[in-house]
């Protein structure tokens, strides 16, 4: 069924042409896609749209200009339910809230200093600025997801051109075959067509090529030559169709070859924010909870480390990422009768399936590993927060000391272990079998081509459709995609069903077994151009083909391009963040424990009387954390970095694929977290049995 039938019952003035009456319209657009289409618009607000439009009724105000424009242009381009001028009051209500916020914890004695209130300021500035520039955020970032289907649109309208040159069939042949953001916008295209805001399907394609062109101008480019080929004649035409998927495809891998050739230097960076720069602060963190015991407490590594960081990691990522080029649709497997739901793991006994929760397994484990650890710390709570001692009231300068710190050390490690290991059970059981779905039908995808050439072959030999069928099937049987062939075959012969219905029957069809966005389109577009005539089925599959083939050809060049990128990421997250935080964990144990003996030694020595300065407490005894707590902070600093890296490399490599995602960051954080653990124990006994018979000699 094409975008628009014969019905008229939907009418709106809404969406009328100035000046003219929405009786003068006949709306054809059937009640399935007008829902399609009217989804966006009838959903509840957001909560960006709440926050604005609450602040837009309080103030009215806006900025320059170009700022306006620009905000006008994204909320037109975005749709969301907002004034232009309401991303502007929402800024200056941020700033407002957040100056009275730490106006208000000043005066109760939350925020103690200037710093405090100047950090809150900033906060509220970097908030409003967020809250202002969300519109634009939100338009790049649906460019960037309508850009995956861009080959796919240029595609099938080039093989709605080749069998009917009309601009507008085409449009309507596209938006019926793709999803996403694009097809949404191609609807409202088409819509705006029959609403008659355009006189013709040519202005309206001209008004859409500049839009497009700024964002994406190869497919501006590609429409263009679609729209000059309704006017060549015949042979030129399909050199024309030709060109403007070469054109799209070329400009694809420009994009992501530059792209690929910017990431050097973000990776660097990533590099030095992630891994380098908190590895010297670990060396420097134990010195300035030493030498600064008044003023740092456990709770400023904590945000520092485990909040403030990872959150700065994560914004400079996703600034990276927002720049990536979206190639090509990712696979969805939701519907795959073989996948269990999300958080379960399904195991198979004979004929029967089992589906299991993954979360309570992973917390049963993570929890009795981590419960000795934490057990050792609620009977032993001197040993994590390095007290003093209290005398008569007062606080002494000598420190409880822990007895064995190498066994706190094991202890405080447990809790880390089992919270990664208990992560990375979940993450892996959770998403292992629909990876492994994904993984099968990215390889069917590459099969594909090979199988529409081969079955488009036999079609034009004139050869009917159920013997081509089965004769491609013999012509692919070493392939996976051969089964696909087998489901159609089966379904015609068995069931007496038609091609069509053999293909996408809701029970037994074939395109059910088989995921793909870009198979289940182009079988689609195959049963479509069928019905105009065996050999436009014909002519559609092998041009489809040899368009999969170049396209094929392009993913497997930008993964080449982005492949060192990627594998020196993983090297970090799976060796070297492990290796060098282990190492660092045990010398903050060596040089507190050796920084306090000192202290104790220059006051033996008379340190304290010559000087009037208390070497104890000076180098030491008053430290306000310990060796144990500090591989705590890091310990969970480590496990969000891993995690962070792998949403990196993940989304570099196949995009916003989140089953890849997550079972890359559970085996990372499997493999990292025993390097860690081994470096840590082993460092910590080896240079603990130097440091202690170093002491030795010295009497201690």
């Amino acid at each position: 069924m094409g975008l628009f039938g014969n019905k008229n019952k939907h009418r709106s003035a809404r969406y009328a042409a100035p000046g003219v009456s929405p009786s003068q319209h006949t709306i054809d657009v059937t009640s399935r896609d007008y829902r399609i289409f009217r989804k966006r618009t009838d959903v509840k607000l957001t909560w960006y749209e709440v926050l604005a439009r609450f602040a837009g009724s309080l103030m009215d105000i806006s900025f320059d200009e170009k700022t306006s424009m620009e905000l006008k242009a994204a909320i037109d381009f975005t749709g969301l339910r907002i004034k232009p001028n309401a991303p502007v009051a929402l800024f200056l209500l941020s700033v407002i809230f957040f100056s009275f916020a730490s106006g208000f914890l000043f005066a109760f004695g939350v925020l103690k200093n200037v710093f405090g209130i100047a950090l809150a300021a900033a906060l509220g500035l970097g908030v409003g600025y967020y809250l202002m520039n969300y519109p634009k955020s939100l338009m790049k970032s649906m460019r960037i997801q309508a850009s995956s289907q861009v080959v796919l649109a240029i595609l099938y309208m080039v093989v709605s051109m080749r069998i009917s040159p009309n601009v507008e069939g085409a449009l309507k042949f596209t938006s019926s075959n793709i999803s996403g953001v694009l097809a949404w916008d191609i609807r409202k295209l088409l819509w705006d067509i029959q609403m008659g805001r355009y006189y013709s399907a040519n202005e309206a394609m001209m008004d859409y090529i500049n839009k497009w062109k700024p964002e994406n101008e190869e497919f501006s480019e590609a429409l263009r030559l679609i729209m000059e080929s309704q006017k060549q004649v015949p042979e030129k035409a399909e050199k024309t169709l030709d060109e403007a998927l070469r054109v799209v495809l070329d400009g694809t891998r420009d994009r992501m070859k530059h792209y690929a050739q910017e990431l050097q230097m973000p990776v660097t960076v990533i590099h030095m924010m992630g891994i380098v720069l908190p590895i010297l602060g670990s060396v420097m963190a134990p010195m300035a909870a030493i030498f600064m015991a008044d003023s740092v407490s456990p709770i400023h590594f904590i945000v520092g480390y485990n909040i403030v960081l990872p959150l700065l990691l994560i914004w400079f990522i996703n600034n990276i990422l927002s720049k990536r080029p979206v190639t090509f649709s990712k696979v969805d497997v939701s519907k795959h009768p073989n996948l269990p739901p999300k958080g379960t793991f399904m195991l198979k006994t004979g004929n029967s399936r089992i589906v299991l929760p993954v979360l309570p397994i992973a917390l049963i484990i993570g929890l009795l590993i981590a419960l000795p650890g934490i057990l050792y710390f609620i009977e032993h709570p001197e040993y994590l927060i390095v007290p003093q001692k209290v005398e008569n009231g007062v606080i002494s300068n000598e420190r409880i000391e822990d007895p064995d710190p190498f066994f706190s050390l094991l202890m405080s490690i447990l809790p880390i272990l089992g919270t990664a290991v208990g992560l990375s059970i979940f993450f892996i059981m959770s998403n292992y079998q629909r990876l492994r779905v994904e993984d099968s039908v990215y390889k069917m995808e590459s099969e594909f081509e090979l199988a529409l050439f081969q079955l488009g072959n036999r079609i034009s030999g004139g050869t009917p459709l159920e013997i081509a069928i089965e004769k491609a099937n013999e012509d692919v049987k070493d392939l996976e995609i051969s089964r696909m062939f087998g489901i159609i075959l089966r379904n015609m012969r068995n069931f007496n069903m038609t091609f069509e219905r053999a293909l996408m029957d809701p029970q037994s069809g074939a395109l059910r077994f088989y995921p793909s966005r870009l198979i289940q389109n182009v079988m689609r577009t195959i049963t479509d151009t069928a019905k105009k005539g065996v050999q436009f089925a014909s002519q559609s599959m092998l041009t489809v083909s040899r368009y999969l083939k170049n396209v094929r050809e392009t993913q497997e060049y930008m993964r080449g391009l982005l492949s060192e990128t990627t594998s020196s990421m993983q090297f970090q997250a799976y060796a070297m963040a492990p290796l060098v935080t282990g190492l660092i964990v045990a010398m903050s144990q060596v040089i507190i424990q050796v920084l306090v003996f000192l202290g104790g030694r220059l006051n033996d020595m008379g340190f304290q009387e010559t000087f009037t300065i208390d070497a104890g407490k000076l180098l030491g005894s008053s430290t306000s954390i310990s060796s144990t707590m500090f591989q705590i902070i890091v310990g969970f600093y480590l496990i969000e970095v891993i995690i962070i890296i792998a949403m990196f490399v993940t989304k570099v490599n196949r995009g916003d694929d989140r089953a890849m995602q997550w079972n890359l960051a559970g085996k990372m954080l499997m493999v990292s977290m025993i390097i860690y653990v081994l470096v840590a124990i082993g460092s910590s006994m080896a240079f603990g049995g130097m440091i202690e018979g170093a002491m030795k000699t010295l009497g201690a």
